[in-house]
């Protein structure tokens, strides 16, 4: 287990704020800048485990489609963009602030391209979420079909980061970025593919099978 360095510039903020607190706060002494102070190490702690990286070897056949992100599978159905033209499979993973917030390619192949949405800040449950809030959307070319999916922030995230480009060949299981805070995954999924959740299934990002692709 390892921190994502996405976390690291807010862990590392709050532990200055937090040293500086209770360092003044000892030596006025001052009860109010010590109760902040330990406030302060507590969210430490939070941050710590929830920028936590789970390390892991990934197992999966050809044809298999991982989870990309840890958190709980909220939505499984059709309902698809009029853009995303190939595609009639839609699975949903909300991520609460418990879950390690670091993502996972859903397949090998190459990535065809990566574009950033602004948006709003919706609830991640919401549907308007899939469409209208700040998130990633990324299309990935495998030897079985193709992959659309996205990063999706909520009213308490409020950034995706990731590190792709079109034409960056990627591998099943491979680490590509991570969302701050509760957040939602969309993976959308062309016809052929059998998909292998339920709405409320928990997912592991990178070794949860959700679907497959015919053999």
């Amino acid at each position: 287990m390892t921190i994502a360095r996405e976390g690291l510039p807010i862990i590392f903020s709050v532990m200055f704020i937090t040293a500086i607190l209770l360092g003044v706060g000892y030596a006025l002494p001052s009860i109010v800048l010590i109760i902040l102070g330990w406030i302060g190490f507590g969210l430490v702690v939070l941050n710590f485990f929830f920028f936590r990286e789970p390390e892991f070897d990934v197992t999966c056949a050809d044809n298999d489609i991982l989870a990309p992100a840890n958190g709980t599978i909220i939505v499984v159905d059709n309902s698809v963009p009029e853009n995303l033209e190939g595609f009639s499979k839609r699975v949903s993973i909300f991520l609460s602030i418990l879950d390690a917030h670091v993502n996972w390619i859903p397949a090998s192949g190459k990535i065809e391209s990566v574009r950033f949405r602004p948006g709003k800040w919706f609830s991640a449950f919401k549907p308007e979420a899939s469409d209208q809030n700040q998130r990633s959307e990324i299309d990935l070319v495998t030897p079985h079909g193709k992959i659309h999916f996205r990063q999706i922030v909520g009213s308490v995230a409020r950034r995706v980061v990731f590190d792709l480009e079109a034409g960056r060949e990627v591998k099943a299981g491979e680490r590509f970025g991570a969302m701050r805070f509760g957040s939602r995954m969309d993976i959308f999924l062309p016809p052929n593919v059998t998909v292998l959740v339920s709405e409320g299934d928990k997912v592991k990002g990178g070794r949860t099978v959700i679907g497959e692709f015919p053999q």
